[in-house]
């Protein structure tokens, strides 16, 4: 039989402006402490419960194919959820398996608000930004949600080592929140240092995420996680989609895949309507300096020529354009590749006839290639 995984809550920890709420995770001889980190002001806003942390570890556990046990108390309305997320995830990965979840107490918090308020995962990249200048300037009719922060969370693609690149990208991200008058909650968590060397972050981000909003329950209601696909690129299995997300939510806080009626060129033709935005959007996560887009990477180049295909020409959060050699270079697989050729076809549908389209056409096809002959040889001469 199986070790039990073992979530115990401790204390929580102030150190100088900060407050650290973490639990131990025990595995067999195995432990490690996971921790999240708010600053002081915002102690408050901390859940009363584990909420947190069952999510943080759910696929951590199905993983090793082990019990999880909670030492505190825990949703009965997200444990119900819990099961269908494990369902779902179950079928889609058949490395992952549901497992028991059991919690030393189960009770929804009473939790006494003064009025309904709802906070969104943040990154300043074009998906989140979306997410927030809508519902931030409330152009969604129903479906708007009374937004009132954003949480910008240091350590997932900035890493915990890198302080001084994050107090940079959170300048960038507080100037594009104040300027629609929403505060920011800054946010470091080990969550990647421990669930990493288990679980691919490509699966695990959605849970390192809604943990995240989870844990500032105290103050906030729903939180909003943008959208990485739209209803019509939907792909599975991903760490965050609209089936998965609003299951690790609870009667309580409610979770939101927010924005996936749109597209990526849509989403930069909306956000040509805010100017902080263009400024200072940072989409890059593969440059040397992770507080600004490198304009050499894949993805940097990819939404540049969104950009430039929504009529936006290249905005200011790029320091430089890219060549059309620059374009010919990519090499492409998965979503990336799929991006590109969606921007291909848009461009198209738009009778652009300009030299960077037909560079794209030449980086699919030699994408494609690639993926082809590196299907069919043998393991020896792949590398």
């Amino acid at each position: 039989m199986k070790p039990s995984l073992h979530v115990w809550p401790q204390e929580r920890q102030h150190s100088g402006d900060t407050i650290t709420v973490s639990a131990c995770l025990e595995l067999g001889t195995q432990s490690h402490t996971l921790w999240f980190q708010v600053p002081r002001a915002y102690e408050a806003a901390l859940a009363p419960n584990s909420d947190a942390f069952v999510v943080a570890t759910v696929l951590l556990a199905m993983k090793k194919a082990s019990q999880l046990i909670i030492h505190g108390e825990v949703s009965p309305s997200l444990l119900r959820n819990l099961e269908e997320f494990q369902a779902a995830w179950a079928n889609w990965v058949p490395s992952l398996r549901a497992v028991p979840i059991v919690a030393e107490r189960e009770r929804e918090p009473m939790l006494h608000r003064s009025e309904p308020a709802a906070i969104a995962a943040f990154s300043g990249g074009v998906d989140s930004s979306y997410t927030v200048f809508r519902h931030g300037t409330a152009r969604l009719g129903r479906r708007t949600q009374p937004l009132k922060a954003g949480l910008f969370v240091h350590g997932f693609d900035i890493p915990l080592d890198q302080p001084d690149v994050f107090d940079r990208a959170q300048q960038r991200a507080t100037a594009m929140l104040s300027s629609l008058d929403l505060e920011i909650v800054p946010m470091a968590t080990n969550f990647r240092t421990v669930m990493d060397p288990h679980i691919a972050w490509e699966t695990s981000f959605g849970t390192a995420i809604a943990a995240c909003l989870l844990m500032l329950q105290g103050q906030f209601d729903t939180g909003l996680i943008a959208s990485s696909y739209s209803y019509g690129t939907l792909s599975f299995p991903y760490g965050s989609n609209p089936v998965t997300d609003p299951l690790l939510g609870s009667q309580r806080f409610a979770l939101i895949y927010d924005g996936a009626e749109q597209h990526r060129l849509g989403k930069v033709q909306t956000l040509m309507d805010w100017p902080a935005a263009l400024e200072h959007v940072r989409v890059c996560w593969q440059g040397a300096q992770k507080d600004r887009n490198c304009c050499e990477c894949e993805k940097c180049i990819r939404n540049i020529l969104t950009f430039r295909l929504a009529g936006a020409g290249l905005p200011p959060c790029f320091d430089k354009d890219v060549t059309n050699q620059q374009i010919r270079s990519l090499r492409l697989k998965g979503a990336a590749l799929d991006a590109l050729m969606f921007l291909q076809d848009a461009a198209q549908q738009q009778s652009v006839t300009a030299v960077w389209v037909k560079a794209t056409t030449t980086a699919i096809h030699r994408s494609q290639r690639r993926i082809w002959l590196r299907q069919r040889l043998p393991d020896w001469l792949k590398p």
